[in-house]
């Protein structure tokens, strides 16, 4: 018996038929063209997802008029003759076997119009955009039938060009049906008031009746809509039942039931850890019990255990996914085929929702997101000899991309684990710590010759005779010279780092009291043998290194993850940042909740600060002020360290720096640099 048989089984919407259960979510990516055609770049990424066994497909936000978008370079189904160009599309994606339909919108207040046409954007009432801020016009009465005509419109177009189905975005309280849906937006005296029910549903019930006359009464259409709006004014939690019920007696045949407001931070659209699993689903349940036509829940619901046990207990007939499958494509076919334990899950660093703000999404964990043409994964015509120096994530990633396509591939790391930095990392923050399960894990199943406690030099490399060397070995870590800091509680973050993973260098001998040596040996350095996150996390709720009374010197993402981390184990927790902002190498929106967080621990966050110097009870700073502290961490910076690559370029036929060797950059840019140097071996 299959594990997962209500995941795996077909089902209907309407007329539409689905090889599954799962449902990739609605995500905007930006890879159209910018008159708002498929790109090569988005028919190869949603094929990898159709062949990688989704039910159906999703696209984010597609425009019904081409003066109206919400992003740049989005779909639009404004125009005829852009039929021709998508039935191209849905044929690949049909021959891979999903279903594919197009989010039909008008972003009404929210879109760019101001920007991309000179044209106002457009509401239920005049009231400003939650991106730009920008104030739109009130929609008259008497324009409301152009705006459904131009969703039927759009709506013909969408089945002449071979698309399954359509999806309307009413969630939110954001776009055009979606503003006229929520009273925090609309505002109205008229027919479409936003202080009724059938007010606030008047204009969804007029599109969804103009679709099915144009298109076809069998053309299914789904709607989406937050179940509860969590926000002073929305809607209350009892009304999505209600609207639900009376948009099934117009014609919607599914329901995807997603929650929250908008806000300029899409804080309840894309969440964050902090959010719980599934934390939608008892909206979607609520509706579930008042319709008869399916009901997708939808938000982190990452795990497929989780997933299966949604539905085998009837609470939603359907499940949507986004950044799993972001992360994973082959998610279905991996949890189809019993390969659950090598899925590559998304680990919630909002790095694609934050690559948005550079022009166009990509992911943290699979670099290929977006770019399937650029990295190419086929067999290399010719196998050879590859060394990698450095088991972080970078190398790992080149490691196991090298050997997949038919390399030798032998993996050097001068420690005795692999993870390097992302080690640590997912201590301090566990929602890492699946991707370097998952690294880890993939370096047996590739074939990578793993070599641990190996520290190799140039002349070693080179003597190896490689064809290939991809130099992994990271940054080198910086930090200031501040007058104090050789005390012996004074401590580098590196230095930090060393005493929790069990190692004691000549360095780190002067820093630890002949108690703290006893205690490093009880507890830590077992730990030696095989570095755990999870032991980690356990073990230095019984111990570690510090004092009481930390300051942090130094604000950057790595030293507000440690101080949360430091934070949870009791410890009072004080952040000195001389720059303006803490984490400057993330987007506002993880930078927010690391703030959040950091708020919840009781952690005093201090910016713009000129440490002068480190004293035996406390840091002085900003003019004589005076911190007491029991210990003290010198978080340090990452600077480019490329020495091993240098000398190997005249000695090996290919060699390839990536990583923090180049500069720091995060995970994403050590799988990134990783996958295209295997890519071009």
């Amino acid at each position: 018996m299959r594990e997962f048989p209500r995941l795996l089984s077909p089902t209907r919407i309407g007329s539409m038929t689905l090889r599954n259960r799962l449902v990739m979510s609605p995500m905007e990516n930006c890879y159209a063209t910018r008159e708002g055609l498929p790109s090569d770049r988005t028919v190869a990424y949603f094929e990898a997802r159709a062949r990688g066994g989704v039910g159906l497909i999703t696209l984010g936000a597609c425009t019904i008029d081409a003066a109206h978008r919400e992003v740049p370079n989005s779909m639009d189904f404004g125009r005829d003759e852009v039929v021709e160009v998508h039935r191209d599309f849905t044929d690949r994606i049909h021959e891979a076997g999903a279903r594919i339909q197009p989010q039909l919108v008008h972003p009404g207040p929210d879109g760019l119009a101001p920007f991309l046409s000179d044209q106002a954007n457009i509401g239920p009432s005049v009231i400003p955009s939650y991106l730009t801020g920008i104030p739109c016009r009130e929609l008259a009465i008497e324009e409301i039938p152009e705006i459904v005509a131009g969703f039927a419109a759009a709506a013909v177009r969408v089945r002449e060009a071979g698309y399954d189905g359509i999806e309307l975005h009413a969630a939110h309280g954001y776009m055009l049906l979606g503003s006229f849906l929520t009273p925090v937006r609309n505002r109205r005296r008229d027919a479409y008031t936003g202080k009724s029910l059938d007010g606030r549903i008047r204009l969804i019930a007029e599109v969804v009746e103009a679709i099915k006359a144009a298109a076809g009464a069998d053309f299914p259409v789904t709607l989406r809509l937050s179940g509860y709006e969590r926000s002073p004014g929305g809607r209350a939690i009892h009304d999505s039942p209600r609207v639900a019920s009376r948009l099934v007696e117009v014609g919607v045949d599914a329901f995807h039931v997603s929650g929250g407001a908008i806000d300029p931070l899409t804080s309840q659209m894309v969440t964050g850890s902090h959010y719980g699993e599934a934390h939608n689903l008892n909206m979607a349940s609520a509706i579930k019990e008042t319709v008869d036509v399916p009901v997708m829940a939808v938000g982190r619901i990452h795990d497929p255990q989780l997933a299966e046990r949604i539905l085998a207990e009837g609470r939603a007939d359907l499940i949507a996914m986004g950044r799993p499958l972001i992360a994973d494509p082959d998610l279905p076919t991996k949890v189809g085929s019993g390969r659950t334990g090598e899925l590559r899950r998304c680990i919630t660093c909002q790095h694609c929702i934050e690559s948005m703000e550079s022009g166009r999404m990509s992911c943290a964990v699979n670099p290929r997101a977006g770019r399937e043409q650029e990295i190419d994964l086929k067999p290399a015509t010719v196998s050879k000899k590859v060394i990698v120096v450095g088991g972080g994530p970078g190398g790992l990633e080149a490691a196991r991309i090298a050997a997949y396509r038919g390399h030798r591939v032998t993996l050097y790391e001068r420690e005795n684990y692999l993870g390097g930095a992302l080690v640590l990392a997912s201590a301090v923050h566990p929602d890492n710590e699946p991707f370097l399960h998952f690294l880890r894990t993939e370096m047996g199943r590739a074939g990578v010759d793993v070599r641990l406690g190996c520290e190799m030099g140039v002349d070693a490399i080179a003597g190896l005779e490689p064809d290939a060397v991809v130099v992994a070995t990271g940054g080198r870590v910086t930090s200031a010279e501040i007058p104090g800091r050789d005390l012996p509680h004074v401590l580098t973050g590196i230095l930090l780092r060393q005493l929790l993973t069990g190692r004691v260098d000549a360095g780190a001998e002067q820093k630890i009291t002949g108690w703290q040596r006893w205690a490093l040996n009880l507890f830590a350095r077992p730990l030696q043998r095989f570095v755990e996150p999870r032991r980690l996390r356990a073990l230095t709720r019984l111990w570690m290194p510090l004092g009481q009374r930390v300051a942090m010197i130094g604000g950057d993402l790595a030293a507000i993850e440690l101080a949360e981390f430091l934070a949870e184990r009791g410890r009072r927790v004080s952040v000195l940042e001389p720059g303006s902002e803490i984490a400057p190498e993330v987007g506002l929106k993880r930078r927010t909740e690391h703030m959040d967080r950091l708020d919840r621990l009781g952690v005093s966050v201090h910016c713009d600060v000129l440490v002068e110097r480190i004293e035996r009870d406390a840091v002085i700073h900003s003019g004589g002020r005076r911190l007491v502290a029991d210990t003290v961490v010198v978080a340090g910076g990452v600077a480019a360290d490329t020495a091993m690559y240098d000398a190997l370029q005249s000695r090996v036929p290919q060699a390839f720096a990536v990583g923090d060797c180049t500069g720091l950059g995060l995970i994403q840019k050590a799988t990134k640099d990783g996958a295209r140097a295997a890519s071009l071996i």
